[in-house]
């Protein structure tokens, strides 16, 4: 008997999986989670039955270790040739349905399914085709901040002066278009809650992960860029408003303590 309609293995904490586990409990749809630190992944299984191994266990499993090619350097990872059938990127957030037959990869797709599995999804998804591809819209968009926001962030004593630029340049473009879209519209993509608000919160809150490295940004004559965002008090707005609902309020609870204040 099915148990849950996703299972998602990740590194934790993870604002971008957050997008599926918000949008799940909207929609009303089983999502498990497994995981752990980033680092500590080196020491897991990748699989659907993904799970911490011993020492004896990974000696056992010495022929399916496999070269990281991004974001572990250095190390093998333990993946399953099932998990790479289902996940031919080799990355995390990986989803999984069906009891593993099926593999969901890149964060705003697992949130979808999560959406699209419960059966309350609704407005989350959009009114109709053109409202559904409004939605899709500022999620293709997001995909745009997220791959710059997730190159400065993980940038660390590596980043030039370009390198900055660019992310600033990012940020100030991304907010202003939603501030721009909310002086029309209650929600981001029209007058109810959507994914196109999920996917925002999370991302936005991901950039707060910048405290990390304020003292080199200072040392090298930068300040961070998330106090920026001050400026768009609509989004701001909303994101307070957001902050106030426990669905996402459950995952996001301490990313807001750290960004709400920015329009203090």
């Amino acid at each position: 008997m099915k148990m849950t309609d996703l299972r998602i293995f990740s590194y934790l904490p993870n604002p971008r999986l957050y997008k599926a586990t918000i949008a799940a409990r909207f929609s009303g749809a089983e999502i498990e989670v497994v995981g752990s630190k980033p680092r500590e992944l080196v020491n897991w299984l990748w699989d659907y039955d993904a799970r911490l191994l011993d020492e004896n266990e990974k000696a056992e499993l010495r022929d399916i270790a496999r070269e990281a090619k991004m974001g572990f350097t250095g190390v093998n990872l333990y993946k399953t040739d099932a998990f790479l059938a289902a996940h031919p990127f080799g990355n995390v957030p990986a989803a999984f349905g069906e009891d593993g037959a099926i593999g969901l990869f890149e964060s705003n797709s697992i949130m979808r399914a999560a959406a699209r599995l419960g059966p309350n999804a609704g407005s989350l998804l959009g009114d109709g085709p053109l409202g559904q591809s409004r939605v899709d819209s500022f999620l293709d968009r997001a995909l745009v901040f997220a791959r710059d926001s997730q190159r400065y962030l993980l940038a660390d004593d590596k980043m030039t002066d370009a390198d900055y630029e660019e992310m600033e340049t990012s940020l100030i473009s991304f907010a202003a278009g939603l501030e721009q879209a909310l002086t029309s519209s209650e929600f981001i993509a029209g007058d109810s809650l959507s994914l196109a608000d999920i996917v925002v919160a999370c991302e936005l809150c991901q950039m707060t992960n910048e405290r990390g490295f304020t003292d080199r940004l200072e040392a090298a004559g930068r300040q961070p860029l998330t106090p920026k965002l001050g400026a768009f008090s609509t989004l701001g707005t909303h994101l307070k408003r957001l902050s106030k609902d426990e669905k996402f309020n459950a995952d996001l609870e301490s990313y807001f303590a750290r960004l709400l204040p920015i329009w203090n």
